[in-house]
């Protein structure tokens, strides 16, 4: 709150105890009757996060206030409005207008408050992060990197949000990064670069969202990038989910389908559809997936996903034939950025022909390689294991090892270990 806000609020608190009255055109101090439909609006603020409290932290939902201390309260879900949907938004707007003498008298004029309220709320991650690779055919590597991400939420209009995120990375101790990878990724310098800017909202009865986006489709055996994908995608239904719509990412386009139905509160299916066109010559992607995620065993989390690509690229690589992928996994709690000192175990499968995945779509988030079969879904299998865990609030620890071969006929190893921190704030 604003020095000047402050300072008037203090002067208030001080004429009260001194009982002396303030000049006003409605007295503050009378009491809100009980039933006043003011409560049961503070209330639904005050669960939605939008107002932290009353007094000593805690709202008094059984306590009768006076039109003053429900200024008060007025006062910050204003300041915090960046918190509130629509639906919260409009709330205060009502309340504004029911106690505004209030807060004029407060010095807390409602222009003011919304001149000054940020509508861009900002949240980061930074993460610490060291690699060692062992491959037979082309040696044992090490990497480590430091990457920091700056994420943006701002209000556009009603029921229309912008969403954005910085992101600058490089090795330990330069500012130097690794060569450019023969996929999407870019070269790997602490250049900050603004790899989502994108709009969310509601039109029609349809979700969309249009805009530098991430995409995800099923359980993430197809699609799992959440950098520089330039679409729209729209969005409809409640239990039964369908999403179709269309990005470009380096010189690809897409078209994709997802389908997610949600047959008990523990299980949901999928069924998913991505394809490019390269302007006519052969196309990398024609792949469909269907998967299944189910949480009904206690602290369980059991996922999985088979596909095939049919594409011009894959069939090339497998006699004519589609290429296949497959993975399972089993997760154990999970480690709670909320709640220090909690876990995670997982084990998963992953296995993929040559050519499902060219263009690490759907990656082990492994950081490049020369031979970046590791990093791709392709002509890859193998186990992996983790483990993470939350050192402190907003601080996870994550240990991972891959125990990768490719898949082909040679069978090479390529085995990899992560360790890595990260810290949101």
């Amino acid at each position: 709150m604003k020095r000047q806000t402050a300072m008037a609020l203090a002067a208030v608190f001080a004429m009260s105890v001194a009982g002396t009255a303030l000049a006003a055109p409605a007295n503050p101090f009378v009491d809100v009757p009980a039933k006043h439909w003011a409560y049961d609006s503070i209330n639904k603020l005050a669960q939605a996060g939008v107002i932290s409290g009353y007094g000593d932290g805690t709202f008094k939902g059984d306590k009768t206030l006076t039109r003053y201390e429900v200024a008060v309260l007025v006062g910050k879900a204003m300041a915090n409005s960046d918190k509130a949907d629509a639906e919260a938004k409009k709330t205060i707007e009502a309340l504004k207008a029911e106690f505004g003498s209030e807060l004029n008298n407060l010095g807390v004029r409602v222009d003011n408050l919304e001149k000054n309220a940020s509508k861009i709320k900002f949240t980061g991650e930074v993460r610490e992060r060291y690699e060692l690779s062992k491959d037979k055919a082309s040696g044992d590597k090490n990497y480590d990197q430091l990457r920091v991400r700056l994420f943006m939420t701002a209000p556009v209009a009603d029921n229309v949000t912008f969403k954005g995120r910085l992101q600058s990375q490089s090795q330990w101790g330069t500012s130097a990064g690794t060569a450019a990878a023969p996929d999407f990724q870019s070269k790997d310098t602490n250049e900050a670069k603004l790899d989502q800017a994108y709009i969310f909202g509601k039109v029609a009865g349809l979700d969309y969202s249009f805009g530098r986006q991430p995409i995800w489709l099923g359980q993430g055996l197809i699609a799992d990038t959440s950098a520089n994908n330039d679409g729209l995608l729209l969005t409809a239904g409640k239990d039964v989910r369908v999403t179709a719509g269309a990005f470009k990412k380096g010189d690809l386009n897409f078209t994709l389908g997802n389908i997610g139905f949600k047959l008990s509160d523990n299980l949901n299916v999928t069924a998913s559809y991505l394809a490019d066109d390269k302007d006519g010559t052969a196309n990398l992607y024609d792949t469909t997936a269907a998967g299944l995620k189910y949480t009904g065993l206690k602290n369980f989390t059991i996922s999985g996903e088979y596909g095939k690509n049919d594409s011009d690229y894959a069939k090339a690589q497998n006699s004519n034939d589609a290429s296949k992928a497959w993975m399972g996994k089993i997760k154990y709690r999970g480690a709670n950025g909320q709640k220090a000192n909690s876990y995670g175990l997982w084990v998963g499968y992953r296995s993929a022909e040559a050519g499902f995945d060219n263009k690490s779509l759907s990656t082990l988030d492994i950081t490049d390689q020369a031979d970046t079969n590791l990093k791709r879904l392709d002509n890859i299998k193998g186990m992996e294991y983790g483990f993470d865990y939350a050192l402190f609030k907003n601080g996870i620890l994550t240990l991972q090892y891959n125990d990768m071969e490719s898949k082909d006929g040679a069978k090479t190893d390529k085995k990899n270990f992560i360790a890595q921190l990260v810290y949101s704030f």
